[in-house]
């Protein structure tokens, strides 16, 4: 197929997604109730696809890199665009409902693997600040009642929050270790730190970033209310330990067996 076909079929594919994306508009006008517990579902499922699809984009971008067609970059930076378009939008929709009311699907789920899949994907943005992330596990590590999608959104706002402050050159240690009544994993930077005040109101809805950082910008502080009140619907609890000029700690503990009198959601 030439080119020209292949640019001709792309244009033909876009008209036609218009053409869909203007039909669910008209039925979207019409759809009598809203369920936010359906949206929050399905708003974390699109943030985890799209983490998916950034790292297969830049595996692409790697392999493609010396293609012999000049367009194939162009078209692979316009995927990232759409990508991060599409972040934002799922961003906005996250912070417009309760995390209360997402229904999480708990099962025994294997922590380690779910933890080491995270730390892979958020080593690509690290590297890009030279900062690297060391994982270490106490093999082995028993299985945790939890739910996927939740425990993928704590480690994706932990390790994200950590690469955001940490200074170039240094290091996050990720911790995953057996304990009593539970598993727990630790994310800590080697940053500026806490304060006392934000310590104390850092899980609070809307509570900002950092305020000791110095460049790396300012997180939004909705990310760590949304990983505490899953953790809490997981029988689990999530603390942090920061003294200023000496980083932060982050950890979580969720537990081998459901909590008396808690199923399946």
């Amino acid at each position: 197929m030439s080119i020209a076909d292949s640019r001709e079929n792309v244009a033909q594919a876009i008209e036609n997604a218009k053409a869909d994306l203007d039909k669910a508009l008209f039925e979207l006008d019409r759809t009598p109730a809203f369920d936010p517990a359906a949206a929050a579902f399905v708003a974390h499922a699109m943030s985890n696809y799209m983490n998916v699809t950034d790292a297969i984009v830049s595996l692409l971008k790697d392999e493609l890199r010396d293609h012999h067609n000049p367009e194939v970059a162009s078209w692979l930076d316009g995927l990232y665009h759409v990508s991060d378009l599409t972040h934002q939008t799922v961003g906005r929709l996250l912070r417009v409902y309760e995390p209360g009311v997402m229904p999480l699907k708990l099962d025994y789920v294997n922590l380690r693997v779910l933890m080491e899949r995270a730390v892979s994907y958020h080593a690509r943005s690290a590297q890009q600040k030279q900062v690297s992330i060391d994982c270490n596990t106490v093999v082995p590590v028993p299985p945790v009642w939890a739910d996927r999608v939740a425990v993928a959104v704590i480690a994706d706002n932990l390790l994200s929050n950590a690469v955001k402050f940490a200074p170039a050159g240094s290091r996050i240690d990720v911790q995953i270790m057996p304990g009593p009544g539970g598993v727990v994993c630790s994310v800590r930077d080697h940053g500026p730190g806490l304060t006392p005040l934000t310590q104390a109101r850092i899980f609070e809805r809307g509570t900002s970033g950092n305020p000791l950082s110095s460049g790396a910008g300012q997180a939004s502080g909705y990310g760590l209310t949304v990983s505490k009140a899953f953790v809490d619907r997981m029988g689990g609890r999530l603390w942090s330990e920061s003294e200023p000029g000496h980083g932060a700690c982050f950890s979580f503990r969720l537990p081998y067996e459901p909590p008396d009198g808690q199923g399946v959601h």
